[in-house]
């Protein structure tokens, strides 16, 4: 019985497990711009929507 597990200091093993950590990565900084851009964007159709035409056609 050895008295080390080899695979645990292999350099390929060090990588899968390095990018394992790094694909569970919360992108916050995107989706904070995203959301501010989402909510901008509705806003901006909201309002136009909510004042309705400026001169209305009779």
């Amino acid at each position: 019985m050895p008295d080390r597990i080899p695979h645990l200091f292999d350099p390929e093993h060090r990588e899968a497990v390095r990018l394992s950590w790094k694909s569970r990565h919360i992108p916050w900084g995107t989706i904070l711009l995203g959301s501010l851009i989402v909510s901008g964007v509705l806003s901006a159709i909201l309002t136009v929507v909510a004042e309705g035409p400026a001169n209305p056609q009779p």
